[in-house]
């Protein structure tokens, strides 16, 4: 019994990366849940002013600063500080549940050559509003991998795109066990994000030399709201589900009318140049 709590309690050879700004009420959870968990926890901050800073600073004397300049570069940033091979990218606002970090401490207990190159998590939707991190039976899942050796799996600089590319051809295996994901802050944090990432999505379309068709801006949302309220079940999370299921769907349909009117533009630019 004695061995199994020191286990337990033992710190793993893994690092543990967060990129944020302004979490300073989501982030202590987030960081709390990780620090019996791994050796070296790295924070990015791309310019918080609310007190995220300090609250990284109570957790981790290894937090960073480096100005946005989207996701994919701040976490492959974030990711040349880690001190470990094995790497795991949580969000502020997700925090790992104890039977995921069971999960995980396994792991660890499988000699590496044995490992694949990369783990998927179980990414949870909780409401801001919910009694306990525990998600529901029918809550939102979002399965994507996490847990990583970046010596064959890692993220790509991209502004937008912040997904693990597993570089072996290998596929990710998915851990048991849950993340609990509070990802609404306000009505208004998640109306803002979406704004943002709708226009960096748009702008790196466009470079891209996309010009979506006039029908598909009033019938992709439609289907997104579906996708995301029925499919993906945020109807399971009452008027949060809904609020935010109509929130994505017009930031797609943002999206695609942005990258339309800045297409139009540089087509004129090249117009009145080649006059």
């Amino acid at each position: 019994m004695v061995g199994n709590s020191l286990a337990a309690d033992r710190k793993l050879p893994l690092s543990v990366f967060i990129i944020c700004q302004n979490e300073v009420e989501r982030l202590p959870l987030a960081l709390a849940a990780v620090q019996d968990l791994a050796d070296d926890i790295v924070v990015v901050d791309s310019g918080s002013t609310d007190g995220t800073i300090e609250v990284a600073r109570s957790f981790t004397d290894r937090v960073h600063h480096r100005d946005w300049e989207g996701y994919g570069q701040q976490k492959v940033y974030a990711e040349g500080l880690c001190r470990n091979d094995w790497i795991l990218n949580i969000d502020a606002d997700e925090i790992l549940l104890d039977d995921v970090k069971a999960s995980i401490r396994a792991i660890f207990e499988t000699p590496e050559a044995e490992r694949p190159a990369a783990y998927s998590l179980r990414i949870r939707h909780v409401a801001m509003s919910a009694r306990s991190l525990r998600p529901g039976l029918f809550n939102p899942t979002n399965v994507t991998p996490r847990l990583y050796d970046r010596r064959r799996a890692g993220f790509k600089d991209s502004a937008v795109h912040d997904k693990v590319i597993i570089r072996d051809g290998s596929k990710a295996v998915t851990l048991k066990g849950d993340v609990a994901h509070i990802s609404l802050k306000s009505y208004m944090h998640i109306w803002e994000k979406t704004g943002s990432y709708s226009r960096m999505s748009a702008e790196e379309r466009a470079r891209k030399g996309h010009k979506p068709p006039l029908l598909l801006i009033v019938a992709d949302p439609l289907w997104f709201f579906f996708k995301n309220y029925i499919i993906r079940r945020l109807f399971a999370v009452g008027l949060e589900g809904f609020v935010i299921a109509t929130i994505l769907s017009a930031g797609r349909a943002l999206r695609l009318a942005l990258t339309r009117e800045i297409v139009r533009k540089q087509e004129s630019a090249k117009q009145s140049s080649d006059r």
